[in-house]
């Protein structure tokens, strides 16, 4: 949000001020055996917006791209097939840093395995992927394993979840690593965004940007980064639900606070969301279970505006209309959602009664065992 503003308040001061901040760099390479006719893309925001260029790719295997950038970001270089529709698009593809100057892909064979030479973004990109190469062939490996006839085992599946948690714990740990160990580099934001990922933990997450030194803590992506931690903050467990006021089904105004004396369950979801869903049958024995003894539940829509009709079908689907519904229907734009920091659902805090975060992102039984351990609704 802050970022857009600075890019509107730019553009209003004038072309000559925005084209001045635009960095030049000049991507080349040479792709081992190439597939004539094959589509080489790159791929790479710009002031927020989605820039694609594309080559046909010839004979010789050689490739050119010029960009003008803003500030370094992440781009990404991949090869569709228009003559061989049975190969699979983007198999073959690369991940760099756009920075200023040039960037050139040393390659044998496939862009996947190219050895870029370019600035020290990229150097420590490189030492990054590096690092987390053997986790993630060892991941690829584990995901070959997941047949439709193996789904079909408990068992297997069990182990399956067991071993792919541990491995991205690992991968969590190699990104934190890479963190405390490069202080100066801007990759670490890039590093910082993997380990939060959809759910990020504010405690983690702060601890993690505090090692960063103070001038990559000044840059524009640094300061960035710290207004997201404030809100983060906000909604930590032992922070205060920041309150807010929706529109019901009817249109009526409701306000979280109203609650206040209760137990609450503020569940973010989406009629379109499917492991939103499943969790209706959990949401209804919690309710049922808890509900006399001052529990109840706010669900917050994160459909659109031409998706009213199909949240409320969902509530009648899934039998959840015994409780409080809001949305503005602004999607992932909405008021609410920006409030919280909802960057993917389903997702949920669990709040005492007096309004205070004590639980976050409760699934399934979860959510029935840590409501029975709350003293009031245990009687």
């Amino acid at each position: 949000m802050n970022l857009k503003s600075i890019i509107l308040s730019c553009a209003l001061m004038g072309s000559i001020h925005v084209v001045a901040a635009q960095q030049k760099v000049y991507i080349h390479g040479q792709l081992q055996h190439p597939n004539v006719g094959d589509v080489l893309y790159l791929n790479y925001l710009n002031n927020g917006e989605s820039i694609q260029d594309s080559i046909v790719l010839q004979a010789n295997g050689k490739f050119e791209f010029r960009a003008e950038i803003h500030k370094e970001t992440i781009a990404r270089l991949f090869i569709s097939h228009p003559e061989n529709p049975g190969l699979k698009k983007n198999s073959d593809k690369a991940f760099f840093y756009l920075e200023k100057g040039k960037v050139s892909f040393q390659s044998s064979d496939s862009l996947r395995t190219a050895v870029i030479i370019s600035g020290p973004l990229n150097k420590d990109y490189s030492l990054l992927k590096t690092n987390l190469l053997p986790l993630e062939q060892r991941r690829e490996v584990l995901f070959s394993t997941l047949t439709e006839d193996n789904r079909k085992s408990e068992q297997f599946v069990a182990q399956y979840r067991k071993e792919n948690e541990e491995i991205a714990t690992q991968i969590k740990q190699v990104y934190s690593s890479f963190i405390r160990q490069h202080p100066g580099s801007t990759v670490s934001f890039y590093a910082l965004e993997r380990v939060g990922g959809a759910f990020p933990d504010y405690q983690e997450m702060n601890n993690l940007y505090s090692s960063l030194s103070s001038s990559t803590k000044g840059t524009e992506e640094g300061l960035k980064w710290r207004a997201k931690l404030d809100l983060l903050k906000n909604t930590a467990i032992g922070a205060e639900a920041p309150n807010f006021s929706s529109q019901t089904v009817s249109g009526d105004e409701f306000q979280l606070n109203s609650l206040k004396g209760k137990y609450v369950l503020l569940d973010f979801w989406a009629s379109w969301c499917s492991p939103c869903r499943q969790e209706s049958p959990y949401l209804i024995q919690a309710f049922d279970k808890y509900a006399d003894k001052g529990f109840t539940i706010l669900n917050v829509s994160l459909d659109s505006k031409n998706a009213k009709a199909a949240w409320i079908k969902a509530i009648e689907e899934d039998k959840i209309g015994n409780w409080n519904h809001v949305s503005d229907l602004n999607g992932f734009n909405s008021e609410v959602a920006k409030l919280y920091g909802i960057q993917a659902i389903p997702q949920n805090f669990l709040l005492d009664k007096n309004g205070k975060i004590i639980a976050k992102n409760l699934r399934g039984e979860e959510l029935l065992r840590i409501l029975g351990e709350q003293p009031s609704l245990a009687k």
